[in-house]
């Protein structure tokens, strides 16, 4: 029981000690290396959709719910620098003037506990945990950062019943908008490349065509993704 009790508490100290694990996914080599991409003079960027099928093995939280996932790369210019904004960002259906713009992991978190409310048949959901990593891609200097510990999310299943609903609380809440805030794609000043997950609240239909369109520094890109 002492042993127990030891592991518990050495577990806690080592938690409160840990490093944050760095934001976004690991940039390719090159935007080249992505089925979408292009260049411009001051930037080049590579893209990629996620399919339902690849957005459940890359979450936890069931973000196939509420929006359509796309993973984002940006390379600096050579001797520049790239300030990094999801407002920058904008998704169009069928070439419409009206574009959707992205929503940030706190959005989509609630969005998604919302949806876990009215639900009542068997679900999943996020949990959260301590786990040990051996460290990731620093956006901010193009590196690997060191490892450590880091809050990692977990997954639970559920059955609806009188109690309350898997995904619907407060620390379900928190546990999806620290994974899909984790994965997103880092804002800010880079001068080294950049990537990670954009989340865009809509539904997306077969029928429709979308188009990712990136505008920065009077540049714009315009990247049809495939249905």
């Amino acid at each position: 029981m002492k042993a127990k009790l030891g592991w518990a508490a050495a577990l806690v100290a080592v938690a409160s000690l840990g490093m944050a694990a760095p934001k976004g996914t690991v940039p390719r080599s090159s935007a080249g290396k992505y089925a979408l991409h292009a260049t411009r003079e001051k930037f080049s960027i590579g893209v990629v959709t996620l399919s339902p099928e690849q957005a459940r093995k890359q979450f936890v939280s069931d973000v196939n719910r509420c929006c359509v996932v796309v993973e984002v790369a940006l390379y600096p210019s050579k001797d520049g620098k790239l300030d990094v904004s999801l407002n920058d960002l904008v998704l169009r259906q069928n070439n419409s003037e009206v574009g959707d713009k992205p929503a940030s992991a706190k959005v989509i978190a609630s969005k998604l506990r919302k949806k876990a409310e009215a639900t009542r048949d068997i679900s999943v959901y996020p949990s959260v945990g301590v786990g040990y990593g051996n460290g990731g891609y620093d956006p901010a200097t193009g590196t690997r950062a060191p490892g450590g510990t880091y809050k990692q999310v977990g997954v639970g299943v559920g059955i609806g019943g009188s109690g309350p609903q898997p995904g619907s609380t407060d620390k379900d809440r928190v546990a999806m908008e620290t994974e899909l805030s984790e994965k997103g794609l880092p804002e800010g000043a880079a001068s080294a490349p950049v990537a990670g997950y954009v989340y865009f609240p809509m539904a997306r239909k077969k029928s429709q065509t979308l188009t990712l369109e990136y505008s920065v520094n009077g540049e714009k890109v315009q990247l049809r993704l495939p249905q």
